[in-house]
């Protein structure tokens, strides 16, 4: 009977230390992993909502600028539009260098955070940020969720929008064009006056040989030149206007027309050649002497002078070093009425030989079948011949 209740004792000792353990460990044991249970799946869903958070944000970046010609100071800023249903937090701006990928400052362009609501617009001066500098810049909005947004690129110069420079524009329409040659429309600002771009070349084709173009201007005075494959078009080829290049004040007048003629030239005319050298040289004495060339008033078009077609119509004869003779072309444009040196060439005179005090260089240019090029038509341009006679003097003393 005894042992029978030392039994009963043991067992029911046994599952107080069962119980007592399972309360004192596997309950909190329990409790613990439930615990971190909930933290995790909390910290999940936070991740979650901010990972949809960060997709859902938007934000678009808009970049303008005074345009007053001559304003105070220049004046840049920097619209931020919230597009998205949540409110966005911009940490910091920054204006980066497109070209070099540098931020411009080592500073934001914003002192503190900016807070956006959801479909609101914010307008930030960022003028700070810019000051002398040249270049193209983008500016870079990083919010507090780690989203990046751009600008589009704009160009700046001298802490400038160059959009608020040239507050005008000019046009320049350039009609009857020939399919094939490449046209250069260049802009002189005179004075104080300012354009960009200052050059722009076209290609005629045959379904467009008339173009108008457009260049942002400040006011003030400029020259329009007009160029063909290069060489400026001459005033006889053009209906309008009367010259080339064409002056025109902005904001008074603010179009150019330049109308070519496309008919053909009627008459080749025959380039008058002309020879410049000294009368008289001393023996063994070296000297210069040039080839003109002169396109008479008549002409319709400009000519490309071939200086390598003269110097092949060039003979020299009489007292002089074979060897001595040299001659530097020049192959240069010829306009109506206008006088170019094609040749510039150097000989020695030789000594004069027994017992003569004189003797003579006779220099010639043959008359030339294609002296030059027409540069519209493509024709040849004759030229005529020249001859000249310089005297060799011995020197005193001589033999």
């Amino acid at each position: 009977m005894r042992r029978g209740r030392h039994q009963g004792v043991s067992t029911m000792v046994g599952m107080a230390i069962v119980v007592a353990i399972f309360f004192t460990t596997l309950v909190p044991l329990y409790l613990y992993m439930s615990n971190l249970y909930n933290l995790f799946s909390n910290e999940l869903n936070s991740r979650r909502i901010r990972d949809i958070d960060r997709a859902t944000e938007e934000l678009k970046l808009l970049v303008e600028g005074r345009t007053e010609i001559n304003p105070a100071g220049p004046s840049i800023s920097l619209t931020l539009k919230n597009t998205s249903p949540l409110m966005i937090r911009v940490e910091r701006i920054w204006a980066m260098d497109v070209n070099l990928g540098t931020p411009v400052n080592d500073t934001p362009c914003i002192d503190s955070p900016i807070d956006i609501p959801a479909g609101m617009n914010i307008t930030v001066q960022v003028s700070s940020c810019l000051e002398g500098f040249t270049g193209k810049v983008q500016f870079i909005a990083v919010t507090e969720r780690g989203r990046l947004f751009g600008s589009a690129p704009v160009d700046i110069i001298r802490g400038r929008l160059v959009a608020g420079l040239y507050p005008y524009t000019l046009t320049v329409s350039v009609v009857n064009m020939e399919r094939g040659k490449e046209y250069t429309i260049d802009i002189l600002p005179l004075g104080d006056a300012d354009t960009q771009p200052r050059s722009i070349k076209y290609k005629a084709t045959a379904s467009n040989e008339n173009i108008s173009l457009s260049f942002g201007a400040t006011a003030g005075t400029f020259l329009v030149y007009l160029a063909e494959n290069g060489i400026l078009v001459s005033s006889t080829r053009l209906l309008a206007p009367a010259r080339n290049p064409m002056s025109v004040t902005l904001p008074d007048y603010w179009n150019v027309v330049f109308i070519l003629n496309r008919d053909g030239v009627s008459s080749v005319v025959t380039i008058d050649l002309e020879i410049v050298a000294p009368s008289s040289v001393l023996e063994g004495q070296a000297f210069a002497f040039d080839i003109l060339l002169t396109l008479p008033d008549q002409a319709e078009e400009n000519v490309q002078a071939d200086a390598i077609a003269i110097m092949n119509a060039l003979k020299l004869q009489g007292d002089y070093d074979r060897q001595s003779l040299s001659c530097t072309p020049s192959s240069s444009i010829l306009s109506a009425g206008s006088t170019i040196t094609v040749l510039s060439c150097f000989a020695r005179a030789s000594e004069l030989q027994g017992n003569r005090n004189y003797g003579s260089i006779t220099i010639t240019v043959d008359p030339v079948t294609a002296a030059g090029i027409g540069v519209d038509s493509g024709q040849q341009y004759p030229s005529d011949g020249d001859s000249v006679t310089i005297q060799v003097v011995r020197q005193r003393g001589g033999r």
